[in-house]
């Protein structure tokens, strides 16, 4: 995610960003290989170990909106952190 995503103010109806909307229209099926990606995406660079890839795969069956509200808070925490980083001086990972 190069640039900085919104709060989200409704419901998303995708895991990809802009989250809010999809390409084409309205909602559309997600599988949960696409939900799995979208999270591990958000996580990116995290050391992951068995509990929490055990926790990624539970998330991964929630609905659209669920995980998708998830990678949006862990992609804006992310940017939050780096912005930081980068005002302090320190490097961004």
């Amino acid at each position: 995610m190069s640039e900085p995503l919104a709060p989200l103010d409704r419901e998303p109806v995708s895991v990809h960003a802009p989250f809010v909307s999809y390409p084409g229209g309205g909602y559309r099926h997600e599988s949960f290989e696409e939900r799995r990606t979208a999270l591990l995406a958000a996580l990116d660079g995290v050391a992951l170990g068995v509990y929490d890839e055990r926790i990624v795969r539970w998330l991964s069956g929630w609905d659209v909106p669920v995980v998708a509200g998830l990678v949006s808070l862990l992609g804006r925490a992310r940017h939050t952190a780096t912005q930081r980083a980068h005002r302090d001086g320190g490097e961004s990972r």
